[in-house]
């Protein structure tokens, strides 16, 4: 029935064509263009079912239902003489003809050869839990084949449920499995250990439409609980604050501070247990007026920290002061003023730093820690190790004869902990 279908309408174009040739035809310069434009799009389409039928593939079916979907001719018929009309209907039938039989070769040539492949993976070493996500509709056959060099845990989960499917623990593997609920299904590869393994996932469409027309697959990385599906552990911190308002100290001049007020100001941080840094900004001004930043030290490391998560995982490496936190004091540092500037030195003992803050000794004489105190500091931001501390002690002293020093000082203390990502995968 389909053979005579299409003699018959072969017979109409032949005999339309003809007759428009014959009775003169005319197109306005915008009808001339979109049947050129057609015309060349079905001899494409064309093509591609004989290059398809030739050499039958998955790339092959791509191409020609990709250029199917640009196939569309129309015409306006107004002022349009009998034979033109006919001459444009006569590609407006070849058209719709060469889409109906462009769809029966591709679904003749996907029923053949069985399967669409969706993940080709060719031997490669597998040292961690590895997920492949597919997209299937209700009622398809997805194929997974397995070949590995030793035994190893292949499960097929339901994303969007976290349901498992099915489970194997196999070294060569060749299943299918029908398909009950449209949505996206994760292949998780566990390996024994480190093994080489080839990975290939295939789908049986129930429509021919079904194999360009597969969404794609957005992931993203967002944060879970411990035992949440695809779970991975990454080292983290968690960051507290040590004040709840940022402490102001007045630093007079050496030569006022003979009179009235101080020229020293001393902070004792505590440091919670498990803490291994503390992470401060100090800002020094010649005014006492406050700026709009003063005590947004902690939110703006944390919206520092979800940004790096946003772009990556946030990795804490302790035995490095490089990497995630210096990443947080670079986004942080305060705004420099030239003229205001004063030491700072950092105590691990609480009688140095009270020699320091009773002026029974001059700073250079008491056993402050070198290697995070700072002399004749402008603002800035820095990171002091903990070592073990219970309390470290920041202590500021302003040197300068007669101009009086403001001072803004907020501190974090940084402590590592486990944070759990996994993969979230969505469709367009």
């Amino acid at each position: 029935m389909k053979t005579m279908k299409y003699i018959s309408i072969l017979l109409i174009l032949l005999v339309l064509g003809g007759c428009g040739e014959k009775n003169g035809i005319n197109l306005s310069d915008r009808e001339a263009y979109r049947y050129d434009r057609a015309l060349q799009e079905i001899e494409q389409v064309e093509a591609l079912c004989d290059a398809l039928l030739d050499s039958p593939s998955q790339e092959q079916i791509e191409a020609l239902m990709a250029k199917l979907e640009e196939l569309d001719y129309d015409y306006n018929d107004e002022g349009m003489n009998v034979a033109t009309m006919q001459y444009c209907d006569s590609l407006k039938m070849r058209a719709e003809f060469c889409q109906e039989r462009a769809l029966e070769i591709a679904e003749y040539v996907m029923l053949k050869s069985g399967e669409v492949n969706l993940v080709n993976v060719p031997e490669q070493l597998f040292t961690e839990r590895t997920y492949y996500p597919v997209y299937l509709k209700k009622g398809e056959t997805l194929f997974c084949k397995i070949e590995a060099t030793s035994s190893l845990t292949a499960r097929l989960y339901n994303a969007d449920t976290e349901r498992l499917i099915k489970s194997y623990q196999k070294s060569k593997l060749s299943e299918s499995v029908v398909i009950s609920n449209t949505g996206i299904y994760l292949l998780e590869i566990v390996p024994q250990g480190k093994q080489y393994a080839s990975v290939s996932l295939g789908v049986r469409p129930v429509s021919v439409t079904d194999i360009y027309n597969r969404p794609t697959i957005r992931t993203e990385k967002v944060e879970c609980k411990k035992g949440d599906l695809g779970a991975k552990a990454v080292p983290g911190v968690v960051m507290r604050k040590c004040f709840d308002e940022p402490r102001k100290f007045t630093l007079r001049g050496q030569l006022k501070a003979m009179f009235s007020g101080n020229a020293k100001a001393l902070v004792a941080v505590p440091i919670p247990a498990g803490a291994t840094d503390i992470l401060y900004s100090m800002r020094i001004a010649t005014s006492e007026s406050s700026r709009i930043g003063d005590g947004m030290f902690h939110d703006n490391l944390t919206r520092s920290y979800k940004r790096i998560e946003f772009l990556g995982l946030p990795i804490y490496e302790k035995s490095t002061s490089n990497g995630l936190l210096n990443t947080l004091l670079d986004d942080n540092r305060p705004i420099r003023e030239e003229d205001a500037y004063c030491n700072m030195y950092v105590f691990r003992n609480q009688s140095q730093a009270k020699q320091f803050q009773d002026g029974t000794k001059r700073a250079a004489l008491l056993n402050y820690d070198v290697d995070y105190s700072t002399i004749g500091t402008q603002s800035c931001n820095g990171r002091i190790p903990a070592k073990g501390a219970k309390t470290i002690y920041l202590a500021f002293e302003n040197e300068r004869m007669r101009y009086t020093n403001y001072l803004w000082v907020e501190v974090e203390t940084v402590v590592p902990n486990t944070v759990y990502y996994r993969t979230k995968y969505s469709v367009n």
